[in-house]
């Protein structure tokens, strides 16, 4: 009786040892939802600049989340409807819109805060809209797609 005991554990020892390799091969891969998750949100952001350089009011319809809200660098706060009725005319021009400095922050695998500097040169009617700016985006993932629900600018005072 004791044989068939060892033998009985050596096997169930080899059955567990095979299933953890098989697992660790498995779990092993080269993704990296991380690294994936930082150039999903990169590419968006840079489209974002391009858009934005290029006047394309498109991305903004496509890419902001209902109930998307918008605070400037003077604390003027808006909603997804006037930014993309501002994004679509001819009074919002950009010569330059410069992203660094950029982190980003996830949480539960379906919110993004992304934090960083704007540089950007244009104006709006007639005023400016040019400085250095702190940015903070929130994104968050609706179904299969990042959506934009929030955008808080501040100005970068110039050291003197």
């Amino acid at each position: 009786m004791r044989s068939k005991i060892v033998v009985l554990g050596g096997l169930l020892l080899g059955v567990l040892a095979y299933s953890q390799t098989s697992r660790k091969t498995a779990t092993s891969a080269p993704a990296r939802p991380q690294e994936d998750l930082a150039a999903t949100i990169g590419k968006l952001e840079d489209q974002m600049r391009l858009a934005s350089i290029k006047g394309t009011s498109g991305w903004w319809v496509e890419n902001l989340a209902d109930g998307y809200t918008d605070t400037d660098f003077m604390g003027k706060v808006r909603t997804r409807e006037e930014v993309i009725e501002m994004q679509r005319s001819s009074d919002l021009v950009y010569d330059a819109w410069n992203l660094s400095d950029r982190t980003l922050h996830t949480y539960n695998g379906d919110t993004v805060i992304i934090i960083g500097k704007l540089n950007a040169e244009g104006s709006y009617k007639g005023q400016s809209l040019s400085g250095d700016f702190q940015f903070t985006r929130v994104w968050v993932k609706r179904g299969l797609e990042w959506k934009l629900a929030s955008s808080q600018l501040t100005k970068i005072q110039e050291k003197q």
